[in-house]
């Protein structure tokens, strides 16, 4: 198991995903503020949207630390 997460195919799919991550972070904050407007029904879609983003940020940060140990 070790083996397999440190290989460079796990280190690409987890890039590919905190991307993905990002992205849908940023849509849900864009579409709650383009249809309920700002109010503060909008706070859980903004701490939703907020903590994918925060999420593939911190996996960004991890893979190019890996890259940098090797």
């Amino acid at each position: 198991m070790k083996r397999f997460v440190q290989s460079e195919g796990y280190a690409r799919t987890r890039l590919v995903l905190a991307t993905l991550f990002i992205v849908l972070g940023s849509v849900t904050i864009v579409r709650a503020v383009m249809g309920v407007g700002l109010t503060w029904k909008l706070l859980p879609a903004f701490v939703l949207g907020a903590a994918m983003i925060a999420l593939g940020a911190f996996r960004y940060r991890d893979y190019f630390a890996a890259r940098a140990r090797r």
